[in-house]
């Protein structure tokens, strides 16, 4: 455990002792100052330069105090060893934009802010990227933000309860540790429609999307977390696509009859939506052939939700 982590804030716990080490601190940077004012007036450039260079390497401005905020995934031992600054580090000597990349280099990490406090304190403050979704990749599971930019690999340390875009393997390259799509549009399109759910009613959830697959032809099938059967949903995954799920999902739940639900296809016909029960054919395919043995709803109807 690195021991600027055990003091509050950076700095010692007790009020007291803490004002009474700044105001000594600042005493010192007087006294330094004036030495500098001095040196700057009666001596030449090369002397500047060797005391500069003094300063660089003298206890004076040893980091003593290191803040870090912002971070929830990333721990701070993590971030302190990315930005590489040690026990013996000098703030004078310190030079934030080349600190600045190396934290930010991190998937998790979005954007980072550093500033000095003089004379020994240094801030660190990172805004952390959100993931909405996760991807299947060859590679694994990558967390993907809210531009459709996967960014970090699931380590099995971190949460996994986010719903998994499936089906675009082929598109998806994993160099070192960047990650590049052919095209954003399909990853993007399927966090839109995790956003409607987000917002969205109770009979359609995003805790309740699991899968988002794309097959291919770049149909959309989609699966929920309490019961997996699939939704065929076309390529449409607008906003008109949300509600007239949302209502029929509400219509089954209402009725209980979603637990005799083999598939839904909102493909099915521009004004109806066909919902197959267990006695429809089983298997993914072969209902995307068949659709015996389904129920449609129509856009109208006394017992039938609006689609």
């Amino acid at each position: 455990m690195n021991p600027w982590l055990n003091k509050k804030k950076g700095w010692n716990a007790n009020p007291l002792q803490r004002n009474s080490l700044r105001k000594a601190e600042v005493r010192k940077g007087f006294l330094m100052l004036t030495l500098a004012a001095v040196l700057l007036v009666g001596g030449g450039a090369g002397s500047v330069m060797l005391f500069y260079r003094w300063l660089c390497v003298s206890d004076f401005f040893q980091v003593t105090a290191i803040d870090i905020t912002g971070n929830q995934e990333v721990d701070k031992n993590t971030i302190l060893q990315l930005a590489g600054v040690d026990a013996h580090a000098n703030l004078l000597a310190l030079d934030l934009e080349v600190i600045a990349p190396k934290i930010r280099g991190y998937g998790w990490i979005e954007e980072v802010k550093l500033w000095k406090e003089w004379p020994s304190h240094l801030h660190i403050e990172v805004r952390e990227r959100r993931p909405l979704a996760l991807i299947n990749t060859k590679s694994g599971l990558y967390y993907v933000d809210s531009k459709g930019q996967p960014f970090a690999v699931l380590n099995g340390q971190t949460e996994i309860d986010f719903p998994v875009i499936t089906g675009l393997e082929d598109s998806v390259t994993v160099k070192g540790k960047s990650v590049v799509i052919d095209s954003l549009e399909p990853v993007r399109a399927a966090l839109q429609f995790i956003g409607y759910a987000a917002k969205g009613t109770s009979s359609l959830p995003a805790q309740n999307i699991s899968e988002i697959h794309y097959d291919e032809n770049q149909e959309v099938i989609l699966f929920l977390a309490d019961r997996p059967f699939p939704i065929f949903l076309s390529k449409e995954l607008g906003k008109k696509a949300y509600n007239r799920l949302a209502k029929v999902l509400y219509w089954l739940y209402k009725k209980k009859e979603f637990q005799t639900v083999a598939y839904i296809r909102l493909d099915y016909l521009e004004d109806k939506i066909l919902v197959g029960t267990t006695g429809s054919p089983k298997t993914a395919s072969a209902l995307r052939r068949d659709s015996r043995g389904g129920r449609c709803f129509w856009s109208k109807g006394q017992d039938e939700p609006e689609v």
